[in-house]
């Protein structure tokens, strides 16, 4: 809750563009470490412990830079005429996601092992970041008109 928290009030002083990035990039270092770990460490008191560490770090990228950043992007990417519809399907497809990841956790896990998972989620986050990287514009400091205009032309 407290990475909430900063991850809002990081929101109105640093460029949203490099915030998400730096809270992408942590969380897949983060996931990558726990598939390292899970390979390397001997199951025991010290493996939970990093694990748990990880999973802490994880949680402090995502919730203090990734979710606040993405939520507010979302706001202010789509056309005015769409706003609303859009934000929809996009929340709903985050929802959706976020749901299949639970749904499936444990049938990867108990087909491919931990450090396997981890391995598809490290896939899966380095994909987002070069996604980040090549498409999504800095949206702070700029109006909803000028950043509709540009996409517009951006991808028109």
């Amino acid at each position: 809750m407290l990475a909430t928290f900063v991850g809002i009030y990081l929101l109105g002083r640093v460029n949203r563009r490099p915030m998400l990035l730096v809270g992408q990039a942590g969380t897949v270092t983060a996931l990558l470490l726990v598939a390292v770990v899970s390979l390397v460490v001997p199951e025991g008191t010290t493996r939970a412990l990093l694990v748990l560490a990880l999973t802490v770090t994880f949680l402090a990228f995502q919730q203090g830079a990734t979710s606040p950043v993405t939520w507010l992007m979302l706001a202010e990417i789509f056309p005015l005429k769409m706003r609303g519809f859009a934000f929809g399907i996009a929340s709903l497809t985050l929802w959706a996601t976020n749901f299949a990841v639970g749904l499936t956790f444990p049938v990867l896990v108990a087909e491919l092992g931990i450090a396997a998972t981890f391995g598809v989620f490290v896939v899966v986050g380095v994909v987002a970041i070069a996604f980040v990287a090549r498409f999504v514009p800095e949206t702070r400091g700029r109006s909803l008109e000028s950043l509709e205009s540009e996409l517009r032309a951006r991808y028109s």
